[in-house]
């Protein structure tokens, strides 16, 4: 087996990097004392070789220092508060001449003036005063904590060294710590740097890529320090911790939004750093960064950098539809940047006519009445111009921001935009590729690609995940012109010429209307049938949406699907079930109906609710409560735009090209959870009339219309991908498991992947490159077992072979998870296998999996008392050796489960389990007598209030159980303590400081009822109040 290099050896390594490729200045080893994230002195000597005075540097660094030690407020509060200090500044008092002069801790502008360090091995105290942490890398500007590194052995996963960051950061650690912290980063060499801030959840943690077109003088000099040394970690360093980087990335692309602190992603970053030299050079262009990628938030940053930087500067936000408009200002709400919107053309002409807006918010609707129709665009030009005032001239050094510029604004009513602001400068912002038709002109208009990060670049980085593309046929049974013709002629006969011609229309509607009725059933029957079976839609976890063809047929399926039970669906349209919708229709009689129908249906949906709070509440449930609603019905609305909510399952009923295809799909590829790994789109309307085209050609029928390499990426073509994934994988697993000692009986399988130690690094990584391996080989043969044999000169006995090959590694994979405990905290990528396995590998293969679904081994060695243990456990992989190491393990697991919420309980079960497992290896009991004493064994451990021997006022309550067996069985001080706290508690006492002080009071108060001294109640409070906090029975 490969060395791997130790923690300490990767962090010196990191140090080096560091200090000497970076020119930081090494502060040493800081364990031996206490540390801040303030270095009063290294920031007061800065601060002083700037040119403060004294009384600034003294005045400035209490305020800080009062900012960082903020007990009451949360991480993010105080993390919020820090950041406004060190970004502008610390306000002094005005002088005589009414000038206010600003400390800057940091010199932004220029590096040189500020002083970078970098220490390891930094240790805190935690909120108790005694116990400490220690970060292993902090780095250190001008004496204030930025940077924290968690570093890993190539053989740990780096998200363990995200877990310990995000630990670190709970109030009973060292919070405070991290409250001038603005970038975390983990990582190991095997995987490279993964990087976030405060409270960002560990799948939302983001590795950098430097972008190859980036033409700008940092990106060069960072690349030009990549190439000297080939290692993934170090790459991430240089990228993100260079002075100049680092302190543009603090600087300029953080961001506190609703409550939650945001990092750039380096797609966003790059984006901003283009259009940064574009704005200077007063050129503008296009940002085309596909859809999800984060485009709202390269407008705020580079709104933000403009108005900073550009003199006498405006930002001027047009988008086309009221959504986008609405999104947007909430937006730049949220980040605490004022919006003006603009309410109407003239109220438009009026702020753009005056200097007190910097960023202006509008609809292009809203410029003339028949914009957004795409109407007589010059008829609409000499409106504008006959109303606009002669001496009307839009003040400031405009930036137009057009968004989603491959609509209406890459038409003629970009026009309108520059005879409102004939001075501006126009970027274009896209999430989709410019239609070659269309290509030309945008280019025209906006100028030049500013930066492009497509499709495929965005699923390799994980930002969007990948597409998977099924099409489905729908039979019809009365498609047939013949007898359709032939019944006409039958039922016809003796009409003239002008009747039939009367009839054939309305009986035209009419099918039309029957026949889709018929076939909308189906598609509705195959949905209903897919929320009970696919991934992440059976689990109540995923969402769905359904594209319908018209309104009209969106009703009709809500009604369906209510007719057959399932209600968690609603129809989001922009149909408003209003007396005036129906008037309208009264000039044709068939569309009269329709109307009405609609109306009806609207407002069975609605029960009596306003349209605009049903929608809010609706969108909300899909986003939020995706168990109470789980497939939204739309038509046009909810399809594009970054505000349009995400979802798993994409199913098609409607005739769609080009950009609305584009952005429809694009609905299911954003992440939005762990065990989200595709997103999937159910075609019924054959839009890629051949699959087989599709996957192969990038540019099919559907996107004939884009450029082929603007599209690349979007589907993929599947076999190929599967079939090649399968024989890497094959390959990879063979290659491990030759390492298993000869004769590879079950034990040795469980004694290289779990040991003595399930939970040491290096067998937990053995096990996971095992568990990812055969997820990766089980759905890669499943997605391409069906053209091995056709398409890849596979015969079918090797077919069946590989079928065998993949069972046995999967029976190998259940045993080691059953034997190690990994079964209770199942990875995220076993999600979507449980459905994989079910399908495409025999039943009995997947059989100890399935009864174990819901039910751990401990409490399956008590499913039953008329049941012998030894039939219980038959199902279990492996020899009796192996069966008996596998509950060896889940025994020890759950009592180390277990044994917070009462140590002393538990420990003596450990102890009688270690006794067992040693009679057991000496074979001083038969296997008989081991799985007698086992099963006593989990009664004691899941059941002990009629195991433990506890008197009757203790043993019903857990909290009372633990009470009991730390006061060495004192009833009388147990159920005291334990009155005392239950009168003490207060609703959500675990979040609130001064609610568990109130509890301590009491506890302490008790003991000391019970002839305690003093300091022996100090003591023993603590430890009293460390099981309090266990106790689930406590919770309030």
């Amino acid at each position: 087996m490969a060395t791997v290099d130790a923690e300490k050896k990767l962090q010196n390594r990191v140090l080096q990097w560091l200090v000497d490729d970076l020119g930081y200045t090494y502060l040493g080893n800081l364990e031996d004392i206490d540390n801040t994230p303030i270095k009063e002195e290294l920031l007061k000597a800065n601060l002083k070789k700037r040119g403060y005075t004294d009384d600034q540097i003294k005045t400035a660094i209490s305020e800080l220092m009062g900012k960082v030690n903020n007990q009451v407020d949360t991480l993010y509060q105080i993390n919020r508060s820090v950041y406004s200090l060190l970004r502008y500044g610390r306000q002094g008092a005005k002088d005589a001449n009414g000038h206010r002069q600003t400390v800057h801790y940091i010199k932004w502008d220029d590096i040189d003036k500020n002083d970078f360090y970098v220490a390891e091995e930094v240790s805190v105290l935690r909120y108790d005063n005694v116990t400490r942490k220690r970060p292993d890398v902090v780095l250190y500007i001008n004496g204030i904590a930025l940077g924290v590194f968690e570093l890993k052995s190539s053989y740990v996963s780096a998200g363990k060294g995200i877990r310990q960051l995000l630990t670190n950061q709970k109030r009973e650690n060292i919070l405070n710590f991290f409250s001038t912290a603005q970038f975390l980063f983990a990582g190991n060499e095997a995987e490279g740097l993964f990087y976030g801030t405060i409270n960002t959840p560990e799948k939302y943690y983001l590795k950098w890529k430097e972008d190859k077109k980036a033409t700008d003088d940092l990106s060069a000099e960072i690349k030009h320090l990549q190439v000297k040394e080939v290692n993934r970690l170090r790459d991430g360093v240089v990228s993100l911790c260079q002075k100049k980087r680092f302190l543009s990335l603090v600087h300029d692309f953080l961001i506190f939004d609703a409550g939650i602190k945001k990092v750039t992603r380096h797609n966003q970053f790059f984006a901003n750093i283009a259009a940064r030299k574009r704005i200077r050079e007063k050129e503008g262009g296009i940002i085309w960064n596909t859809q999800g990628s984060g485009k709202s938030l390269i407008m705020v940053w580079l709104t933000k950098w403009i108005i900073e930087n550009i003199t006498d500067s405006r930002v001027v936000i047009i988008t086309d539809r009221d959504e986008l408009d609405d999104q947007i200002e909430s937006l730049f709400i949220d980040v605490d940047e004022k919006v003006r919107r603009a309410k109407s053309c003239a109220d438009l002409r009026d702020i753009l006519d005056k200097s007190e807006d910097p960023i202006v918010c509008s609809l292009i609707h809203k410029y003339g009445h028949n914009a957004g129709k795409q109407a007589d665009i010059d008829q609409y030009r000499k409106e504008l111009l006959k109303d606009l005032p002669k001496d009307f001239k839009a003040k400031g050094n405009i930036i137009a921001f057009i968004d989603e510029c491959h609509r209406t604004n890459s038409g003629k009513l970009h026009e309108a935009v520059k005879t409102l602001m004939p001075d501006a400068i126009l970027i274009g912002f896209t999430g989709t590729p410019l239609l070659k038709t269309d290509k030309q002109t945008s280019l025209e208009i906006f100028g030049t690609y500013i930066h492009t990060y497509k499709f495929d670049e965005g699923v390799v980085d994980g930002v969007v995940l990948d597409l998977r593309y099924e099409a489905r046929d729908v039979d019809q049974d009365l498609s047939s012109q013949d007898k359709v013709d032939l019944w006409f002629e039958q039922k016809t006969q003796g009409l003239t010429e002008r009747a039939k011609l009367q009839l054939k229309q309305s009986w035209t509607s009419i099918n039309k209307l029957y026949s889709s009725k018929q076939r909308l059933e189906k598609i509705a029957s195959d949905i209903v049938f897919d929320m009970s079976l696919k991934p992440r839609l059976r689990d109540d976890r995923g969402t769905a949406m359904l594209v319908a063809g018209s309104i009209y047929e969106a009703c009709k399926y809500w009604e369906i699907f209510t007719s057959m039970g399932f209600t968690k669906c609603a129809i989001v349209t922009s149909f408003e079930p209003t007396t005036q919708s129906v008037r309208t229709a009264t000039s044709d009689p068939s569309q009269e109906s329709e109307e009405e129908y609609k109306k009806s249906i609207y407002e069975r949906m609605l029960g009596g609710k306003k349209l605009s709070e049903f929608e809010k509440e609706v969108k909300e449930r899909f986003k939020n409560e995706p168990a109470q609603m789980k497939l939204l019905i739309v038509v046009d609305k909810l399809l594009t735009g970054f505000d349009a909510p995400s979802a798993t399952y994409l199913y098609i009923d409607k005739s769609m090209r080009d950009h609305d295809l584009f952005q429809a799909i694009c609905r299911v590829n954003r992440p939005d959870g762990e065990d989200k790994d595709y997103g999937y789109i159910v075609d019924y309307m054959d839009l890629f009339r051949n699959v087989q085209l599709a996957v192969t050609d990038y540019t099919t029928d559907a996107f004939d219309q884009y450029d082929k390499e603007d599209v690349e990426g979007l589907i993929k073509n599947r076999y190929d991908e599967a079939k090649s994934e399968m024989e890497g994988t094959l390959a990879s697993l063979e290659a491990l498991i030759e390492n298993v000692e000869a004769p590879q009986a079950d034990t040795d399988f469980i004694e290289y992947f779990c040991g003595d130690d399930s939970e040491d690094a290096e067998k937990t990584a053995r096990r996971d490159t095992l568990y990812v391996l055969t997820a990766a080989l089980s759905r890669s043969f499943a997605s391409c077992c069906d053209k091995l044999v056709s398409d890849y000169r596979y015969s079918e006995d090797d077919v069946d072979y590989l079928r065998s090959e993949i069972s046995g590694y999967n029976k190998i994979k259940e045993m080691i998870k059953l034997a190690s405990c990994d079964y209770i905290d199942l990875k995220p990528y076993e999600v979507d296998m449980r459905y994989i396995l079910d399908t495409y590998i025999r039943a009995e293969d997947t059989k100890v999996v399935s009864e174990l679904g819901n039910m751990s081994l401990v409490e399956l060695l008590l499913k039953g008392k008329t049941t012998t243990p030894v039939d219980l456990i038959k199902d279990l992989p492996g020899n009796n050796e192996a069966k008996a190491e596998t509950i060896d393990n889940n025994l020890q697991h759950e009592i180390v489960k277990k044994m917070s919420s009462n140590s002393v309980y538990y420990g003596k079960l450990s102890e009688m389990l270690k006794k067992i497992i040693m009679q057991r290896k000496i074979e001083a009991m038969s296997y008989e007598e081991y799985l007698r004493q086992v099963v006593e064994l989990a009664e004691a451990i899941l059941h002990p209030e009629t195991h433990g021997n506890y008197p009757d006022e203790i043993k019903d309550s857990a909290a009372r159980r633990a009470l009991y067996d730390y006061f060495e069985e004192n009833v009388e001080l147990t159920i005291d303590v334990d009155s005392a706290i239950r009168i003490s508690i207060q609703p959500e006492w675990k979040r609130n400081f001064q609610k568990q002080q109130r509890i301590r009071l009491a506890i302490y108060k008790k003991l000391l009822l019970h002839m305690y001294t003093e300091d022996r109640a100090t003591e023993e409070t603590n430890n009293v109040f460390d099981i309090t906090q266990r106790q689930e029975e406590y919770d309030a």
